[in-house]
């Protein structure tokens, strides 16, 4: 058993105890299933990063009290000198990418997804941007699959219920870049509660694109062909009007 998934899996279960709420009020807020948030407390499943902003929202406490993060004061970073950390060490691993500021509304890191992940279904404000540097994934985004490899990209409404699995063989490695508070940083409290609430676009609302966007890596042109012998052609003929 994973000593991660073992130890957050008793913090939630103790701070939902001590809220005195049951299992269903707290999956109910972080839009979860009570079968999965049992699970997790039970230590039988690993829970994504995304779910435990949701679960801490619920319980009214910091992602920090769930979970224990590397801190990142300075606006650089370098690869080898990030601190890789996990939520249940046998399914991803992440590096944090970004900082926090007064205002700052974007959240990075790099995953590292093993080979047979699957996550479970999450909803939460915001956007979501995924792009895949090794691999091969599958988003689903409400009843829709969007198959990534190297090189493809995706961004989505993650209001939207969705999920990923590693569909290759070996890890996948992809950058997510997202709106939702992932790091518990001083500064980043008042964002949580002042813009994660997930409210569907009502009449007054401005409406957001539905669809999500996928690009994909196009093929490196051939070289030679028309264009070339074209500007072929005309390099010669310029230079044979420069010997005249």
């Amino acid at each position: 058993m994973d000593s991660d998934i073992m130890r957050i899996g008793q913090r939630i279960r103790r701070l939902r105890r001590e809220a005195k709420k049951t299992l269903l009020e707290v999956a109910t807020e972080a839009r979860l299933s009570v079968g999965f948030l049992s699970q997790v407390e039970r230590h039988l499943t690993g829970i994504s990063i995304s779910s435990l902003v949701n679960v801490a929202k619920a319980l009214n406490v910091p992602l920090g009290a769930l979970i224990d993060q590397p801190r990142q004061a300075q606006p650089d970073s370098h690869q080898g000198r990030r601190e890789s950390y996990a939520v249940d060490r046998t399914s991803q691993w992440y590096e944090r990418l970004s900082t926090t500021f007064d205002g700052s509304q974007i959240n990075a890191v790099k995953v590292q997804m093993m080979e047979g992940y699957r996550s479970e279904w999450v909803a939460h404000g915001g956007d979501e941007f995924v792009y895949v540097l090794d691999g091969r994934i599958c988003y689903t985004v409400g009843k829709k699959d969007y198959p990534l490899s190297a090189g493809d990209s995706l961004h989505f409404d993650a209001r939207k219920r969705h999920r990923v699995a590693n569909v290759g063989d070996g890890p996948a490695e992809l950058i997510v870049v997202g709106t939702l508070p992932l790091f518990d940083d001083d500064g980043q409290a008042e964002f949580v509660s002042a813009t994660m609430e997930i409210r569907q676009p009502g009449r007054e609302a401005r409406a957001i694109p539905g669809e999500p966007r996928v690009s994909r890596r196009q093929p490196e042109p051939k070289r030679g062909g028309r264009a070339t012998d074209a500007a072929s052609e005309r390099s010669a003929a310029a230079a044979s009007a420069g010997k005249r």
